[in-house]
């Protein structure tokens, strides 16, 4: 829309409606769709025992860190949020029942090795 490009494919899906089981926002349904329930990525990560954000960087950080050349850090702390975030999706598709024991083991064991 910023860009004026057309999309006309997002209208034949329901995308723009939160409630529907085809997509998740973890931050939504972790909160049960409540804005004063939200918890920051990094908080609910921790809380799993997941890694959470490198060297407490956060998303304030980084454009101090690419004007200082520092893109290894940002690749990291990147790296981290999109891991993260699937590993945490992979823990709430397990509780919800969406998957066994075993494709959640695989799936997380491929998400670490990915880490490096």
């Amino acid at each position: 829309m910023i860009h004026g490009l057309p999309a006309p494919g997002l209208q034949v899906r329901s995308y723009f409606h939160r409630y529907r089981g085809d997509h998740v926002d973890l931050c939504d349904a972790l909160s049960s769709f409540s804005h004063g329930g939200k918890a920051k990525l990094d908080e609910l990560s921790r809380i799993m025992g997941l890694p959470g954000k490198p060297g407490g960087i956060d998303g304030s950080r980084v454009e101090a860190l690419f004007r200082e050349g520092r893109m290894e850090e940002i690749v990291d702390y990147c790296l981290s949020d999109v891991l993260d975030s699937y590993r945490l999706w992979l823990r709430y598709e397990l509780f919800r029942g969406a998957l066994d024991h075993d494709r959640f083991a695989f799936s997380d064991s491929r998400a670490i090795g990915s880490r490096g």
